[in-house]
């Protein structure tokens, strides 16, 4: 019986545990995971803020009772300390000290990121937070109570939606940002649209940084641009960097960004280990070109191609590397899908930006081609119904239509006008 190991249980290594048991039901599969509740949706998060106790995002399907029922054998509180590789075998520690080693023929890594503290001075101080996963929303929402303003520091997804959890608390809420909202993600016209959807109750601090974070012992202020803020606590939402820590002792090879380093395939450098998800370098099988994408749908994707190569299926899925962020912060659906124009130009792809709008949605769109006029990106900001729009640009990137192939409906009060002028003959204005 083929033995799959896995240490992760966040979407990449779920992912693959139910992958591999679907297609090889005979395969014995372990995760092992240092997390003692069940899988949760890492989109909204932010919810467990307001609501510690609630179960509303854990995923019934990926639950421990749920994995049981498909033969998968999860390791909870139990943590990865080393791996001999030439016995493939992995030592691990429970939280109670004991120790228990693991056999297997294929491994999957799946140990996300680290999230980072921006150095500057009292970032140690009490009241400094960071959210690496449900445990610590839920710890922040226990003590709402001694928190009546605070800072967030990054206008990514997480921190937007941290912002807007705290604001509908009715904290006093600060923004630092450092460019703009979402700036790699986003267009420059579409981060300024987002921008002017934020409540005028936030203050957002836009083109600034944080010089020091002030208290005895406690957060009790942040300088910023030498201005003093009197605030309670400080929540850096700025990112992860990769946790290699068991990659590194195992030898596999790093990118250079610091992520373990795979292929198209999700292959490292030794052909029985794969790695997925944020703790992972991608090469882009285009530009041969390598990233860090921790995104919750990537790691879900990834997993899935590992598994199915570990198992020993010749399967190679074509969507790997089709980055597809959506998050609805302040009553606006916010979509980022494939290349940015910053992120193209990260890999030194020459592309142009062509704008669009759908009025009846409140909708600003941006599509990125390439030289060529082929989509290779696009973004949207809306209202509502940006998940349709954005549905379109992700079918248009797969199928490699050019800008000028109009991959975009026409927008929905546009469809019926042309409708019922086919079925009622030309509409005339009033004032015609």
């Amino acid at each position: 019986m083929m033995k799959l190991a896995i240490i992760g249980y966040g979407p990449g290594g779920v992912a693959a545990a139910v992958t591999a048991k679907t297609f090889a039901r005979d395969t014995e599969v372990t995760i092992i995971t240092e997390e003692e509740s069940n899988a949760h949706r890492r989109p909204g998060i932010s919810l467990a803020i307001r609501t510690p106790e609630t179960e509303v995002l854990d995923i019934d399907d990926w639950s421990l009772d749920s994995l049981k029922k498909k033969g998968i054998n999860v390791m909870t509180g139990t943590r990865v300390i080393d791996c001999d590789m030439s016995s493939k075998t992995l030592i691990t520690k429970k939280k109670d000290g004991t120790s228990l080693n693991i056999n297997f023929d294929k491994l999957i890594i799946a140990t996300g990121g680290v999230p980072i503290v921006p150095p500057v001075d009292g970032a140690d101080l009490e009241g400094v937070l960071t959210i690496k996963n449900i445990f610590d929303a839920r710890m922040i929402g226990n003590r709402l109570d001694s928190i009546n303003s605070i800072v967030v520091i990054g206008a990514g997804f997480s921190g937007l939606e941290m912002a807007e959890q705290f604001h509908r608390l009715g904290k006093q809420v600060h923004i630092v940002i450092r460019s703009r909202i979402l700036r790699t993600l986003l267009e420059e016209e579409l981060s300024n649209e987002v921008l002017k959807r934020i409540p005028s109750s936030i203050n957002v601090h836009i083109g600034s940084s944080i010089t020091s974070i002030n208290g005895n012992g406690h957060v009790e202020s942040v300088t910023i641009q030498d201005k003093e803020i009197p605030v309670d606590a400080v929540i850096c939402m700025t990112g992860v960097r990769p946790n290699i820590v068991i990659a590194e002792k195992m030898g596999l090879k790093l990118g250079p960004y610091g992520g373990i380093l795979v292929n198209h395939k999700m292959e490292t450098s030794n052909p029985d280990v794969y790695a997925v998800g944020d703790c992972a370098e991608i090469t882009d099988s285009i530009t041969g070109k390598t990233f860090l994408m921790p995104v919750a749908s990537m790691a879900a994707r990834g997993g899935r191609q590992a598994a199915v190569l570990a198992i020993g299926l010749n399967k190679v899925y074509d969507d790997l590397a089709i980055r597809y962020q959506y998050d609805r912060i302040f009553s606006t659906d916010i979509i980022s899908i494939g290349l940015s124009s910053t992120l193209a130009n990260d890999f030194e792809i020459e592309t142009s930006i062509h704008y669009f709008e759908d009025p009846a949605e409140f909708a600003k769109i941006a599509l990125i081609a390439d030289k060529d006029g082929r989509l290779v990106g696009g973004q949207v900001v809306a209202a509502r119904m940006g998940a349709r729009i954005g549905y379109q640009i992700y079918s248009g990137i797969k199928r490699g239509v050019k800008v000028s192939e109009e991959p975009l409906l026409k927008p929905r009060y546009t469809q019926l006008h042309e409708l019922l002028e086919s079925t009622l003959g030309p509409i005339r204005s009033l004032e015609d």
